[in-house]
């Protein structure tokens, strides 16, 4: 079923998923700004669109996309550092797992959210990204022993995926 995004709906969003949307966008991003940026950019789109058969999948996919172009954008202006603060109601563990984020290259930031934190299986992380499911499995890979690298103060050198 189609949904045109009306007031009501809008409203149903906004006290629904709207603040896990934010989380997953500021995880990628690693700016609370830019993701407060990207899901109301993709809320606008959504509005001018008019029907959306799943309005959750849509408004990611579109914010992961607005945000992806701001980063294209920036990245030679601003690099992503540990200078940025992630927001006045960050959790403790989101500052820790924000910092060790910011210094995965951008598709591993984007695949470990949506698969870890957002838990959307590999195939549906693939055709949000616009990656294989290998290519999925690859970074996600990657990702796991920079995490581990991090985030683990004892970490070995064996990382088992």
């Amino acid at each position: 079923m189609a949904v045109t995004l009306t007031e009501a709906e809008l409203r149903r969003f906004i006290a629904g998923p709207y603040a896990s949307f934010l989380r997953i966008l500021t995880l990628t991003t690693g700016s609370r700004a830019a993701a407060e940026d990207a899901v109301h950019e993709s809320l606008a789109r959504a509005c001018e669109r008019g029907d959306i058969k799943d309005l959750n999948r849509w408004v990611l996919t579109v914010a992961l996309n607005v945000g992806r172009s701001r980063w294209r954008k920036v990245r030679h202006e601003t690099p992503l550092t540990d200078s940025a603060e992630p927001g006045v109601d960050a959790h403790p563990l989101d500052v820790d797992l924000l910092r060790a984020l910011r210094r995965l290259p951008r598709r591993q930031r984007e695949v470990t959210v949506l698969h870890y934190l957002v838990d959307l299986p590999i195939t549906e992380v693939a055709a949000i990204v616009g990656l294989s499911e290998g290519g999925v499995k690859n970074a996600l890979f990657r990702a796991r022993r920079s995490l581990a690298a991090a985030l683990l103060p004892d970490h070995t050198e064996e990382v088992t995926s």
